[in-house]
């Protein structure tokens, strides 16, 4: 048998270049290993997808990479038990927490294949001695398939320029074609005439065609002349012979056999060996999924858009027919409570004991009606955007004390001790009086209310920056952690087995909320639980001074 001539070296480097070109057209993460699982190679995809520097991975064990983060069972499982039997594994899922990048869900296609150790000493950037004899290396491709996000574009190459060596043809190919069937997205190599010269598995598996009816034909009538599409022909025709490499190429059209796709193309114009005419290499990255989804999110986008924007008119109607409701339902409880003080107050005659008590429920439940009301007001306005301050400077420090007054007395007959602590700078401030006292007063009017006999009550204040912090505390029921959310919402009062018996309309802490807003301040709470008390803080700017 005639022994086929070896290569000459030129031919071989352009042999190995040409696989190198291939590596450099690839979209997706790779990595080449050696049988420790040391890194010998990767590309620049897998640097900026996993956001990883190439002087902190080359010659690393895998495991060590990223400070232990890629010391994942599932994956070593995979290199140092299945692999070394099976030596090719496809669609191998794993899913990994990453410290920079998050959760991430991979597909792993693998393949384990000898090389010359002259191979790997190239691979290896003239690391490796070389000698003579087989090695074994590892290929590993990765998917992220998390986001379903543009994989970066080409393979590293396996070092710059490859060290004048001899190498077997047979062995260069088989090396190629490993990379071009490892890979997991579809890769076909055309000639000059467009004819196709050979396709990766992924093409075949993608586009539900063998490699019968593909190579040798003219792209254009692959699939019953499926690939005849105009957009393809722009780039192979048009642009690629004037750019020679051209990434991000979008083409959409619609398969018989798989229906309607939208792929992004990158391609390559080259020169495959030595003395050789010149190939397309075309990587194809189907991104149909991915643009539903968009297309989804931008529907729903504007569909929330609207539904905001009813929203917010729907509120505006509400706030109006709240104001309007208040002013007429408040001027006939005046009248009720007037007449009743009258009557209470025995003007038109004496009343028994049984009259009297009536009398008083009415009194009490139409003040309370009013309270509620003249509350839905302020929210009204508040909301519809008609509330106005009236801004004047007054000491927060009196208004601190003053306010302990009005439930001394309560304080008293529940044995409750208070407790004012307020720093000597807090002074005069710039505010609405009414409306900050108003705040002041619904919460420790809360604080006395939910806070068993024999506890504490107190009331804090300090300057930070320039902005003044109070703080009413007590020692009372305390607030569990997941409810801390819902208190500053309107009409919503916590339902648990200490706080149903307390009565309110639960605008109090949605109105303080509001005022405190349209100062420039905030409010929130602060409580270790059920039990263990509470703290509610706000914040004021401190905008003038007397």
């Amino acid at each position: 048998m005639k022994k086929r001539k070896p290569k000459s070296e030129p031919e071989i480097e352009a042999l190995l270049d040409y696989t190198n070109r291939i590596i450099a057209t690839l979209r997706e993460p790779f990595l080449i290993l050696d049988k420790n699982l040391r890194i010998i190679s990767a590309n620049q995809a897998f640097y900026a997808t996993f956001e990883v520097k190439e002087n902190d991975t080359l010659g690393r064990l895998l495991p060590d990479l990223g400070d232990g983060q890629w010391n994942i069972p599932k994956l070593l499982q995979l290199l140092k038990e299945i692999l070394p039997e099976k030596k090719v594994m496809k669609d191998y899922e794993v899913g990994h927490k990453f410290e920079k990048i998050g959760q991430r869900a991979m597909i792993l296609n693998a393949c384990q294949l000898r090389v010359p150790k002259k191979i790997a000493a190239i691979l290896a950037a003239g690391v490796r001695k070389e000698e003579e004899g087989e090695e074994e290396l590892i290929l590993l491709a990765i998917e992220d398939i998390t986001a379903r996000r543009e994989i970066e574009n080409g393979l590293e190459k396996a070092r710059k320029e490859l060290a004048a060596t001899k190498i077997s043809e047979d062995a260069a190919r088989e090396y190629a074609e490993s990379i071009i069937n490892t890979v997991r997205e579809p890769l076909i190599a055309l000639d000059q005439d467009l004819r196709v010269v050979s396709a990766s598995r992924s093409f075949y598996d993608v586009f539900m065609v063998n490699p019968k009816e593909t190579v040798g034909q003219l792209i254009y009538d692959l699939g019953n002349k499926q690939w005849d599409i105009p957009k393809l022909r722009e780039l192979l025709e048009t642009i690629l012979p004037q750019r020679a490499t051209f990434d991000n190429y979008e083409v959409e059209h619609d398969f018989t056999a798989i229906g309607r796709r939208i792929m992004l193309l990158n391609a390559r114009q080259i020169q495959r060996m030595l003395g050789k005419d010149r190939i397309i290499l075309l990587a194809i990255e189907d991104i149909t999924k991915r643009r539903e989804i968009e297309m989804g999110l931008e529907k729903v986008r504007k569909e929330l858009e609207m539904a905001k924007v009813a929203a917010e008119a729907a509120n505006r109607a509400k706030s109006g027919f709240l104001s309007n409701m208040s002013h007429e339902l408040r001027t006939p409880l005046n009248a009720i409570i007037g007449f009743s003080e009258v009557l209470y107050d025995q003007k038109f005659g004496s009343l028994n004991e049984i009259q009297k008590d009536y009398l008083n429920d009415v009194l009490g439940s139409s003040k309370h009606l009013l309270s509620l009301i003249n509350d839905i007001l302020d929210l009204a306005k508040v909301e519809s955007g008609k509330m106005e301050l009236a801004l004047s400077d007054f000491s927060l420090n009196e208004l601190l004390e003053h306010s302990l007054v009005f439930i001394k007395e309560k304080a008293f007959k529940q044995n409750i001790e208070l407790s004012l602590g307020i720093a000597e700078e807090v002074g005069y401030i710039r505010a609405d009086e009414r409306k900050i006292r108003q705040v002041v007063f619904n919460l420790i009017s809360n604080a006395i209310k939910f806070t068993p006999d024999g506890c504490k009550i107190g009331i804090n204040a300090r300057i930070i920056g320039s902005e003044a912090e109070v703080s009413v505390w007590d020692t009372g029921i305390g607030i569990a952690p997941e409810d801390q959310g819902k208190l500053f919402k309107e009409f919503l009062q916590l339902e648990n087995t200490l706080t149903k018996q307390y009565k309110g309309s639960g605008l109090g802490l949605s109105l303080a909320k509001k005022f405190l807003e349209l100062h420039g301040g905030k409010i929130w709470v602060e409580s270790e639980g059920r039990g263990k008390g509470s703290s509610f803080k706000f914040t004021l700017p401190i905008k003038g001074e007397k």
